[in-house]
């Protein structure tokens, strides 16, 4: 039969299964996000309903559209029935990057909530830009940075800001929340083989948490009886001039913007590399950048998240999935969004009995992980966790001290000290945390593999970084005084390394720097 007559059949016996568990999955950390701006922010509920939730609903379905698409081109062009679509949506470690350390403190400092939502806009329209430069720039980073340090970054991210935020979440609401989590964490370490038994687990970790809450009296008929109020029709709406609101305090956010992106983007490159051994090759660079492009078409119309390709494709595609899961989803998403029925969910729905999904993606993520390296880059993936523990560590005080009507920057150091808490460390190691635990991975992986001229760059960058006020410092600032200090350190480190370096490379016996031992563009990672 020629390409002509090839029918794609696009529904295949696993897109059920497949639509019911991403769309669980994903509209769980749409549910969490709207519980946490709405109930642990305090935003109103027209820009989280109103604006926001609409905006990740277009963004999700033209996301899906697309992948939809893409898979029936190469069904056709192939002519294999066999053919499944990337799973799409927005990404776990970003929307926590994004909620906590962007959007919470623009919120928290100024109690604008129209300023932190257009600063999260703004921010949404970088990574886009960020993820289309991905494109064509991320085979050169993963070529060139060693796969422990991207690897060691995204796990610390997911453990700090899924796993151990979750946790807390869920222990502060222990009679609704803690019985899903250990249903979860019981068929997670009981089934570890079975990736995808797990979904059934989830659905009933959500209804046993909802029905303890109603039980218990922690969810009630009045608010749910109010929630229909929110019940309507909201379209996304043109955000162009709320974005270029959102730039005027863009700056400080740029340390956690750039490190979060370039996670993002190496997450669609191992969910290609991914698909691609499961024998779906979809093109690499038009998929990054439209990874990008609809990151920045979901914040021109109210979406702050990122959105990416999710791992789980050959998983879907041994089930039986081909296409239709990602049409369903996409559609589903849109028509959820754009009614108000995500406030009616969230008066059904304890925030906390869907945040344990959360929390087990961070563990899983990190497991994959550390399954994935050899031992001897453990100690890297380690330290690079300090400085995202300490800026959740930072994220907690400032919080602490605002709740309790104050502000950080005015009470002195000495205060802290007299209760043995070392501010100003936490804070210089916290600010441009992602940031610095990317650097500082791939500086000590470097040193692991013996290629220490690579690992004397990796401490010019931080230098660099420092000068200008990227990491440890309170705001982008050329030649602060925290600057200058860790830039001369930094730089020390890296004339040390550089001799060392070229001491290795005269050595009689042939003992030259060493070479990297994986590569993230080698095989596929989780």
């Amino acid at each position: 039969m020629g390409k002509e007559g090839f029918k794609y059949h696009w529904w295949g016996k696993g897109d059920i299964d497949a639509s019911f568990g991403i769309f669980f999955d994903g509209f769980s950390k749409i549910l969490t996000a709207t519980g946490i701006m709405t109930m642990v922010f305090g935003m109103p509920a027209r820009i989280v309903i109103g604006k926001v939730v609409p905006g990740i609903g277009l963004a999700i379905f033209l996301g899906n559209l697309w992948y939809f698409y893409e898979a029936r081109q190469l069904a056709v062009r192939e002519k294999r029935q066999d053919v499944t679509s990337q799973p799409f949506g927005i990404g776990a470690s970003q929307l926590s990057g994004w909620l906590y350390l962007i959007i919470g403190p623009v919120y928290w400092q100024t109690k604008d909530a129209e300023l932190a939502f257009q600063v999260g806009l703004a921010a949404a329209f970088i990574g886009g830009m960020v993820e289309i430069a991905g494109g064509f720039a991320g085979r050169w980073i993963i070529d060139n940075i060693p796969n422990c340090a991207l690897m060691g970054n995204m796990a610390s991210s997911a453990m700090v800001w899924l796993s151990i935020v979750g946790l807390a979440m869920v222990f502060d609401k222990p009679v609704y929340g803690l019985l899903p989590l250990f249903i979860i964490i019981i068929d997670y370490l009981g089934k570890a083989d079975k990736r995808f038994a797990k979904i059934p687990s989830g659905v009933a970790a959500i209804l046993i948490g909802t029905a303890v809450a109603w039980a218990g009296g922690y969810q009630t008929w009045g608010q749910f009886e109010q929630s229909f109020a929110s019940l309507g029709f909201y379209p996304p709406s043109l955000s162009a001039g709320d974005i270029a609101a959102g730039f005027k305090g863009i700056v400080p956010f740029l340390p956690v913007i750039i490190p979060l992106q370039i996670n993002n983007f190496l997450s669609t490159l191992q969910g290609l590399e991914s698909a691609r051994m499961a024998g779906d090759t979809y093109p690499e660079r038009r998929s990054m950048i439209m990874d990008g492009v609809s990151t920045i078409a979901g914040s021109l119309f109210g979406n702050p998240f990122p959105t990416t390709v999710y791992f789980g494709h050959p998983g879907w595609k041994e089930l039986g999935a081909r296409a239709g899961f990602s049409l369903v989803n996409g559609c589903l998403y849109l028509l959820i969004c754009t009614t108000g029925l995500t406030g009616v969910l969230m008066a059904v729905i304890p925030t906390e009995a869907v945040m344990v999904l959360l929390i087990f993606v961070g563990f899983s993520v990190t497991d994959s992980t550390f399954r994935s390296m050899d031992k001897k880059y453990y100690q890297v993936i380690f330290l690079s966790l300090m400085p995202i523990l300490f800026q959740y560590m930072q994220t907690l005080i400032s919080s602490a001290v605002q709740a309790a009507g104050g502000v950080l920057e005015a009470i002195p150091a000495q205060d802290f000290a007299e209760y043995s808490v070392p501010i100003e460390g936490i804070m210089y190691l916290g600010n441009g945390g992602f940031l610095t635990s990317l650097l500082l991975a791939g500086l000590l992986a470097c040193v692991v593999d013996r290629r220490y001229k690579m690992a004397g760059s990796f401490a010019l960058v931080m230098s660099g970084c420092a000068a200008i006020g990227m990491i440890h410092c309170p705001g982008i600032e050329l030649l602060s005084r925290p600057g200058i200090i860790f830039g001369v350190i930094y730089l020390t480190v890296a004339i040390f390394l550089f001799s060392k370096g070229c001491y290795f490379e005269h050595q009689p016996d042939g003992q030259a720097e060493g070479r990297p031992d994986q590569a993230l563009g080698k095989r596929a990672v989780g």
